[in-house]
C-alpha cells in the first residue's frame, strides 16, 4: 500500500508539472512545430504577447530572427551556452529568435525555449529558407 502511494503522488506531480508546462506553436509557410518555453520572466512576458505576426530574416547564416515591439523583462537573467533548436531573446537588440547553426554565448543572449523533438527536418527548412518570411506564433494548448 505505501509503495502505491507513494508511485501515486509520484503521478500526480508529475502530471502536474507537465499541466504548468507553457509550449507554443511556431508556424511558417505550412511548417508547423511546438517550442516548450522555460519558465521565466521573460517567458511569460513574452507568452502573455501571444498569438504574434512575425516577418523572420536571416542573420549571419545560423539563425533565424524577428523585432519584438515590446522589450522582455531581463530579471534574473544572464547569457548562456547556446543549442541548436533553441528559442531565444537577444536583448541589446530586442530580437526573437531560432538558432539552426551554433553560436557563441554572448551575455545578453537569453534562452527562451527549445524546440521539440524531431527538430533535424526543421533545421534543414529554416537553414534552406533564404528570403524572409512571415511566422505566426501562438499558445499552443494540450
Amino acid at each position: 500500500m505505501k509503495k502505491f502511494l507513494i508511485l501515486f503522488v509520484f503521478l500526480a506531480l508529475n502530471l502536474f508539472a507537465k499541466e504548468g508546462t507553457m509550449e507554443i506553436k511556431f508556424s511558417f509557410d505550412g511548417n508547423a512545430f511546438l517550442i516548450v518555453l522555460d519558465d521565466n520572466a521573460a517567458t511569460r512576458e513574452f507568452y502573455a504577447m501571444l498569438p504574434l505576426e512575425f516577418e523572420m530574416s536571416d542573420y549571419v547564416g545560423k539563425e533565424k530572427i524577428a523585432h519584438l515591439d515590446k522589450r522582455l523583462s531581463l530579471e534574473n537573467m544572464q547569457g548562456y551556452e547556446p543549442q541548436i533548436g533553441d528559442f531565444f531573446y537577444f536583448s541589446p537588440w530586442g530580437n526573437i529568435g531560432i538558432f539552426y547553426e551554433k553560436q557563441p554565448p554572448y551575455t545578453g543572449l537569453i534562452k527562451l525555449g527549445v524546440i521539440k523533438e524531431p527538430k533535424e527536418d526543421l533545421m534543414k527548412r529554416l537553414r534552406d529558407k533564404k528570403q524572409n518570411f512571415k511566422a505566426i506564433i501562438e499558445k499552443h494548448s494540450k
